[in-house]
């Protein structure tokens, strides 16, 4: 069932990903996995909403959500990737305002607020 607590669980979760990210960076490792963070069904929220009816799953606000929150899961497996190669420049080129993360991020937090909103 939709639920205004699953939304503000799902907010506080993938906000604590930025911080995560910036020490994976910084450090070059992380306790996650890299082919585990991209995937949408892994975390709390994504079990949550694969897990909803299928009435609720053809809500258009479910749809743009779940792509929403599979690119951010493709975004922050990508710079997750990049932190652990080494690659600290590109990583947080990708995670600095202006880059993939940001906006990514921005729009699920969006859209997050929006579908709360109308429960």
């Amino acid at each position: 069932m939709v639920s205004k607590d699953a939304v503000d669980a799902a907010l506080t979760a993938h906000a604590q990903w930025k911080k995560r990210l910036q020490t994976a960076i910084a450090t070059g490792q992380s306790e996650f996995k890299v082919e585990i963070v991209q995937k949408d069904n892994e975390c709390q929220f994504g079990k949550w909403l694969y897990g909803l009816s299928p009435d609720e799953k053809t809500n258009e606000d479910f749809q743009k959500i779940k792509a929403l929150h599979a690119d951010f899961h493709r975004t922050a497996g990508d710079i997750l990737g990049l932190a652990l190669s080494g690659d600290k420049e590109l990583a947080l080129k990708k995670l600095d305002y202006g880059g993939t993360y940001g906006g990514t991020s921005g729009r699920l937090v969006l859209a997050l607020q929006s579908w709360k909103s109308k429960m």
